[in-house]
C-alpha cells in the first residue's frame, strides 16, 4: 500500500513537471513566431532644418531731425534681373534715396500680378540691405501704374495705388484719405539746413497724349498736345505743389517721372517728357517766377539715360534737372542729346548723387555708373 501511495505521488510530481516545461516552451514559441519589429535606425546625418520662412522687409524709416548732406536717387528697376548696383550705393552712404518711378516692371504678361513683382524685388539681397539701412522716398512711373505710357484714363488705377501704397507703406502716412494720386512731400532738417522733397505723380491725371502714326515706319510717334486744358498734374495737384514751394526750406527737389527739361522733339519721339504738353511745361517755369522760388532742382527719371538738362528762366535764374536711369537693365540703343543737355549722356546703369555742402553753399551733382565711375556732373550754387 505504501509502495502504491509513493508510485502515485512521484507520477504526480512527474506530470506537473512535463505541464511547466511544456507552458514555457508553448510561451517561447508563440514569441518566436510574433512579427519582428526593426529597432529605430540610428542615423549619423544632421537633424532636417527647417525651412526658414522669408522674414518680411524692415525698410529703414527717415529721421526728420537729420541733416541732409548726400542724397541718392535713380530710376527704372527690373525686378527679374540681377541688381548689382546697391551695393555700390550703399558705399556712399547717402543720407536718404529717391526712387522717381518704374521701381517695377508690371506691364508684360510674365509680371502679373503686381504685388508678386514687388516681392521679387524685396527679395533681391543687395535691394533689401540698402533699403533696410537707407531711408527712401518714391513715386511711381507707368509700369507700376500699370498701364504703357498711361493717364488717367488708366481704369484700373485705384487698384495699383493700392499695390504701390502697400509696398511704399509710409505714403498711407503722407496723403490725406481723400487725395486722389500718390503725389506728397516732405522736410527734412534742423532750422537754417532744411531740404524739401516733393515728390509729383505725373500719371493719375495727366491728359491722353496727342499719337500719330509715322506712315513711313508705323512707329506710333508722340506729339505735343496743344490742348490748352490737357494736363500732366491735374488742377488739385497744380495748388498743392504751389502751397509746398511756399513753405520755409533751404534747397527744394523736385521729383518728377519724366524729364522736364529737355523738349527732345525728335523725328522718332516715342519716349515721354513735359514737352509733350507744352503748357504743363511752362506752368511750371511760370510758377517759380511768379512765387520767385529759388534753390529748386529738378530730378527726374524714364528716359532709359543719365543726363544733366539746364535752362535760363528771364527773371528767375538758371534750372537744372538731373535724369537718372536705369539702375539696371540698360538699353541697347545709343543716348539721345537734346540742346538743353550740358554733357554727354549714357546709357549704361546709373544712378544720380547730390552733395549739399552747407558751408559753402552748393550742391555737387553726379552722375555715377554702377562701378560708381562719375559719367557727368555739374555744380549748383544755393542763393
Amino acid at each position: 500500500m505504501k509502495l502504491q501511495s509513493l508510485v502515485r505521488i512521484l507520477s504526480l510530481t512527474l506530470t506537473l513537471s512535463c505541464a511547466h516545461v511544456n507552458k514555457q516552451n508553448t510561451q517561447q514559441t508563440s514569441l518566436s513566431s510574433a512579427p519582428m519589429v526593426a529597432p529605430a535606425a540610428v542615423s549619423d546625418a544632421a537633424p532636417a532644418v527647417p525651412v526658414k520662412k522669408e522674414s518680411a522687409l524692415q525698410p529703414r524709416g527717415l529721421d526728420f531731425g537729420a541733416t541732409i548732406k548726400r542724397i541718392a536717387f535713380g530710376s527704372t528697376a527690373n525686378q527679374n534681373f540681377p541688381q548689382p548696383i546697391w551695393p555700390t550705393i550703399l558705399n556712399i552712404n547717402p543720407d536718404i534715396f529717391l526712387f522717381m518711378g518704374d521701381t517695377v516692371q508690371t506691364l508684360n504678361s510674365d509680371q502679373k500680378p503686381t504685388s508678386e513683382q514687388y516681392r521679387k524685388l524685396n527679395s533681391i539681397p543687395e535691394y533689401r540691405a540698402f533699403r533696410e539701412k537707407i531711408p527712401f522716398l518714391a513715386t511711381w512711373d507707368d509700369q507700376e501704374y500699370g498701364l504703357e505710357n498711361g493717364g488717367s484714363e488708366h481704369p484700373n488705377k485705384e487698384l495699383s495705388k493700392k499695390e504701390f501704397i502697400r509696398n511704399w507703406t509710409y505714403i498711407r502716412d503722407s496723403i490725406s484719405m481723400e487725395q486722389a494720386g500718390i503725389y506728397h512731400a516732405k522736410i527734412i532738417g534742423p532750422k537754417k539746413k532744411q531740404v524739401q522733397f516733393i515728390m509729383l505723380d505725373t500719371r493719375s491725371f495727366r491728359s491722353p497724349l496727342s499719337k500719330e502714326i509715322d506712315p513711313a515706319t508705323g512707329v506710333s510717334k508722340i506729339l505735343p498736345n496743344q490742348e490748352s486744358k490737357a494736363t500732366i498734374l491735374g488742377n488739385d495737384q497744380w495748388s498743392w505743389l504751389e502751397e509746398q514751394l511756399k513753405r520755409p526750406a533751404q534747397v527744394r527737389f523736385v521729383v518728377t517721372s519724366l524729364p522736364l527739361i529737355a523738349a527732345e522733339n525728335r523725328p522718332d519721339q516715342t519716349t515721354e517728357t513735359w514737352s509733350n504738353f507744352p503748357s504743363e511745361r511752362q506752368r511750371f517755369f511760370d510758377l517759380l517766377k511768379k512765387n520767385q522760388i529759388r534753390n529748386v532742382i529738378l530730378l527726374s527719371g524714364n528716359s532709359r539715360q543719365g543726363a544733366i538738362a539746364k535752362t535760363t528762366l528771364k527773371d528767375w535764374g538758371t534750372l537744372y534737372d538731373i535724369t537718372s536711369s536705369p539702375l539696371n537693365e540698360p538699353t541697347t540703343t545709343s543716348p539721345y542729346q537734346d540742346p538743353s543737355y550740358i554733357e554727354q549722356t549714357s546709357n549704361v546703369e546709373n544712378f544720380g548723387l547730390a552733395e549739399v555742402d552747407w558751408a559753402l553753399k552748393r550742391v555737387q551733382i553726379q552722375i555715377r555708373g554702377k562701378n560708381n565711375e562719375i559719367l557727368s556732373s555739374t555744380s549748383i550754387k544755393i542763393l
